[in-house]
């Protein structure tokens, strides 16, 4: 690739960086394609850090509740509580993940 330099006033730039991380890329291949008249990319969601190693700690949590049910046959009530919080993390992941995607 050959490399492009333009002038730009501070507000076109700032106006271009804007929309292309609205578009989730980087100005140069948002001008790229926006000069070229390409179709933008569908964006990508990338899942907030936190909200994954939210989920893996839910799942750990998770696994350990079910091997104690399995090795006791039953789900007692400090099970049960840990059951529902896992839960609960589950959910705030989950609107997490929802918001960073409508963001």
């Amino acid at each position: 690739m050959k490399r492009l330099e333009l002038q730009l006033h501070d507000a076109e730039r700032s106006e271009i960086v804007r929309r292309a991380k609205a578009a989730g890329l980087c100005a140069a291949t948002f001008c790229r394609f926006a000069a070229l008249g390409y179709p933008m990319p569908a964006k990508r969601f990338d899942i907030e850090a936190e909200a994954v190693a939210a989920l893996n700690r839910v799942g750990n949590n998770l696994n350990q509740i079910a091997k104690a049910a399995n090795k006791s046959g039953r789900l007692d009530a400090a099970h049960e509580r840990q059951l529902s919080h896992a839960v609960a993390q589950v959910s705030e992941a989950v609107a997490t993940i929802r918001e960073g995607a409508s963001a």
